[in-house]
Parts: C-alpha cells; structure tokens; sequence
C-alpha cells in the first residue's frame, strides 16, 4: 500500500503498510509484520447495544436432556500463531496447553478453558490474529 519512516525518540522506523480494514491495519515494521489498531483523533467509537432480548420462559418436565456445550478459546493479545498443539476431534483437560503464540516478543502458551472435545480449529501456524479473535472450540 504504502511505506513511511517514522522517527520516534530519534530513532527510525520503517514502516509498509500492508492493509487497512475499519480500524485495524497490517504494517511491516523493520521487516516484522504486525498488527496495529488505529483509532481516529476527534473521532467517537460506535456504541454496542448491551440491552438482551426478552427470552420466552419454557417449562419442562423433570430433568433436561444433557446438553453439549461449545466453548471459545479467544486470544489474549494480538500476535502471530507459532504452534496448534491439537486436532479437531482430540480430547482435551481443562489447563491443557493448545496453542502457542507470539504477542509482545514473547512466546504465550494458551490453554484450554475447558475439557471436552476439540470442535473447531480457527488458525493456522503463521496467522497473525487480533486480540478476542477466536482460536479453537472446544465441545464439553
């Protein structure tokens, strides 16, 4: 897209930008890629509605049926996927170690929340995600 020298504390930088989607960009700085959240000065973030919407109340007999539930494993931090330690299909504790990633210069070990089922796979080694982005289900 387009490159710059930034100079920061008298030091420079330089930066190629590589994408830009809403507030979120891809650059290569120095020669590492990372991703960079970009906020406009003077401008207001939208608002989330956090109002939930009115549930009918159902009644059952006795006991329900079990039912599985689906949990999402979300990144801590932006970073770069550098191991995907499971498979779709395997069996997982909870606190065992499912990912690895780079954020921050420094390898993070993300763990499963839950034991159960391994659901869905999101990323592959060498994506660079953002942070909240999912990573795997897990089925318990």
């Amino acid at each position: 897209m387009a490159q710059y020298v930034f100079t920061i504390n008298g030091k420079e930088y330089k930066v190629n930008v590589k994408s830009i989607e809403g507030n979120l960009a891809i650059v290569e700085l120095n020669g590492k890629s990372i991703t960079v959240n970009i906020k406009e000065l003077g401008k207001k973030e939208e608002a989330r509605s956090t109002v939930a919407p009115k549930v009918k109340s159902v009644q059952t007999e006795n006991k329900p049926p079990a039912v599985k539930r689906s949990n999402q494993i979300k990144s801590p931090l932006p970073g770069v996927i550098l191991k995907v330690l499971v498979r779709e299909g395997d069996n997982v504790k909870s606190g065992q170690d499912v990912v690895v990633m780079e954020a921050m210069k420094m390898e993070n070990q993300i763990q499963a929340n839950v034991s159960g089922t391994i659901k869905k796979i999101y990323v592959r080694e060498g994506d660079t995600i953002q942070q909240e982005a999912p990573l795997i289900e897990i089925e318990s």
